[in-house]
């Protein structure tokens, strides 16, 4: 739990610096192209997903997330990953009077 909690907190910071350079990008006086969720997973991997001729509902859903920006993938991710790691109190079923 507490590596899932540090790893959340990771990505949260990584978020926000993906978010900041979307930012700086979007005000720069070039063309603005955001960075992608797909862009970052090439540089990750070495190389983009592929689908087949006929993309089935999960193909096009990984389609769909590899569109998203990459600060709202991550962000979820991040979020997800908190939420799912926070500690919890105990709760006690039977409580003696």
């Amino acid at each position: 739990m507490l590596f899932g909690r540090i790893m959340g907190w990771v990505l949260i910071g990584l978020t926000v610096i993906m978010a900041s350079a979307d930012a700086v990008m979007a005000l720069g006086p070039a063309d603005y192209t955001g960075i992608i969720t797909a862009d970052v997973v090439t540089l990750l991997t070495g190389g983009g997903p592929e689908f087949g001729a006929t993309p089935s509902v999960f193909a096009r859903m990984e389609a769909m997330v590899l569109d998203l920006p990459a600060w709202v993938a991550m962000g979820g991710m991040a979020t997800a990953l908190l939420v799912g790691c926070r500690k919890r109190t105990r709760r006690h079923r039977f409580r003696r009077a």
